[in-house]
């Protein structure tokens, strides 16, 4: 039941962003390309690194990040087309692209630590204390490389590399 909630979910939200918010999509740089690949590649790093002083401190944390990965693990067709078709570019557009923008109409300042808290407590449905921490950087690290790049494919494709390595080219779990 997961995927498709989750994928209409974020459909939804996709919709509302779009129409009523502003998204900056510029060609891709080559700097642009380093930004993607290092940010996906140091988040899967501290991932991993997380992981491994989890299991060595506090397993029983573990144990039940490993029940929350047998639910949203993608192993159908559609769910890999959905993660990368509507389910992280939702949560990059709502969260860096609206929610972030919309705090910069109210706010100057420490938008993106604002966004990624209310992104953080959006994953506590999951009840997974590894997710609310992984969203919270993840959060962080795309929001700051948003404003930094002012380009909106830069989070994106590096949340999209991100993912497809911890789900499913080298998963940690």
């Amino acid at each position: 039941m997961f995927w498709p909630v989750f994928s209409v979910t974020l459909a939804i939200l996709i919709v509302i962003s779009i129409t009523t918010g502003k998204l900056v999509f510029k060609k891709i740089t080559g700097t642009d390309l380093i930004y993607i690949i290092v940010s996906a590649l140091f988040l899967y790093g501290l991932s991993y690194v997380g992981i491994e002083l989890i299991i060595w401190a506090t397993p029983s944390l573990f144990d039940n990040m490993e029940q929350f990965y047998d639910i949203v693990q993608p192993v159908k067709p559609w769910h890999f087309i959905s993660l990368i078709l509507i389910v992280i570019p939702g949560e990059e557009i709502y969260w860096r692209g609206y929610v972030q923008q919309q705090f910069k109409k109210y706010k100057s300042g420490d938008t993106i630590v604002l966004a990624t808290l209310l992104y953080a407590v959006a994953h506590l449905y999951s009840g997974a204390p590894l997710l609310i921490v992984a969203a919270l950087v993840g959060g962080i690290v795309w929001g700051w490389i948003y404003e930094k790049r002012k380009n909106f494919w830069v989070p994106l494709l590096s949340h999209i590399l991100f993912d497809l390595l911890i789900l499913v080219f080298i998963p940690l779990l």
